[in-house]
């Protein structure tokens, strides 16, 4: 059963009605038009030569001091036992790939420390933990209305790709749909994102893939189809996702993507190939603990922190569930919702603790993957929340 959709409320009060005359009369800017602080390099497509391969990789390290935006505490004092703590920490920094590790409590930094020759500084290839914030963008896009609501058709955006999708089922794909991952298409995760290292044209030899179920069916990973969102979410705002991300999420965090891969086409890719620092990720998952919120501001609208942070599909295995780009579990009964990358790349956020936890690895010589992500559970299981309870 499709789930309701999700969208901004029409109910207009007579003072609202109003105030709408008023803005019609003097219509105002969009904020990303009249902004004039620089794109980062990362969003500058002139001159710049286009990877022939799906999955892409242009780190570098971050050239920003994001020092003074931080809040720094000690274990105890934000309610952590460091004597119990002590021996999940040591157990961590055993990895041989591991980059980074930073546990934030109540809005502050508790313990941060990283490894194997990796630095505060280093950006890291993110990989699929920027669906996330995909999701985060598409909310964002809802409220301003350059989309409607979650069950807005994907062909409405990109007309001419959809006229020549040989299943007209593809016609009947939604933003919830895709968000979902209940898409229908036969995507395979690693042997169709190859097939696409030799495209021209992805959007097109992803549509191309046969239906296997009815659109809202059922669960299925795709980075194939988040890509697809990437370029319905640029056609709808009229900017690239890039630009888009960084002048209505990234800007007001103080984040500065270094890397963003590219297509043949000239979209900025959906959910992969985005390059950061693990403070900077850091920052991403303390705004969904805050609902959206950063600095005063209403960053993401809560609304949608709230759905897509909740059940939108079962996915029939050991998580809790799916959201909107975001995996749900719950663990030593307490909610959790994460963003998860190839290799190790996360972000577990634990509202009723007030914890965000931010944990990076190396992509050469790593093929370990899902191990890093069971590490990660197990040190919040067996160390993290003992050491809570505990004062």
């Amino acid at each position: 059963m499709r789930k309701a959709h999700i969208s901004r409320t029409n109910r207009a009060s007579p003072g609202i009605l109003f105030l709408l005359a008023v803005l019609l009369m003097f219509p105002i800017a969009p904020s990303f038009a009249a902004s004039e602080t620089p794109l980062p390099p990362a969003c500058d497509t002139e001159g710049r030569a286009v990877q022939r391969r799906f999955f892409q990789r242009g780190a570098a390290p971050d050239d920003l001091s994001d020092d003074e935006l931080w809040q720094v505490s000690e274990l105890g004092a934000q309610g952590i036992s460091p004597a119990i703590l002590s021996a999940g920490l040591a157990q961590m920094a055993q990895s041989t790939t591991r980059q980074s590790f930073i546990l934030m409590r109540h809005g502050a930094i508790v313990y941060e420390a990283y490894y194997n020759g990796s630095r505060a500084s280093d950006s890291n290839n993110i990989a699929s933990v920027s669906k996330s914030m995909l999701s985060a963008l598409v909310g964002i896009a809802i409220e301003r209305g350059d989309l409607h609501s979650t069950e807005d058709r994907i062909a409405d955006y990109l007309p001419t790709h959809f006229e020549y999708a040989p299943d007209p089922a593809l016609q009947a794909l939604t933003l919830h749909d895709m968000l979902t991952m209940t898409h229908g298409l036969a995507w395979e995760e690693n042997q169709a994102s190859r097939l696409l290292n030799r495209s021209d044209d992805w959007l097109a030899d992803i549509l191309r893939l046969p239906m296997i179920s009815e659109p809202g069916a059922r669960f299925n990973y795709s980075t194939g189809v988040s890509h697809v969102l990437s370029a319905a979410l640029t056609e709808a705002t009229g900017v690239s996702v890039c630009e888009f991300a960084h002048r209505f999420l990234f800007e007001p965090l103080g984040i500065e993507v270094e890397f963003w891969g590219l297509d043949p086409q000239g979209y900025f890719t959906g959910g992969h190939s985005v390059s950061m620092t693990a403070r900077e990720l850091a920052r991403f998952g303390q705004l969904y603990l805050n609902e959206g919120r950063w600095g005063g501001e209403q960053i993401v609208p809560g609304w949608w922190v709230a759905a897509s942070t909740s059940p939108q599909v079962d996915i029939g295995n050991n998580y809790a569930g799916y959201g909107y780009y975001w995996w749900l579990n719950r663990i030593a009964g307490y909610d959790m919702y994460s963003a998860l990358g190839a290799g190790g790349q996360i972000l577990h956020v634990i509202p009723a603790l007030e914890v965000v936890l931010v944990t990076t690895h190396g992509y050469r010589g790593n093929q370990r993957d899902y191990v890093e992500e069971a590490e990660s559970y197990e040190f919040i299981w067996n160390y993290l929340i003992p050491a809570i309870e505990a004062l």
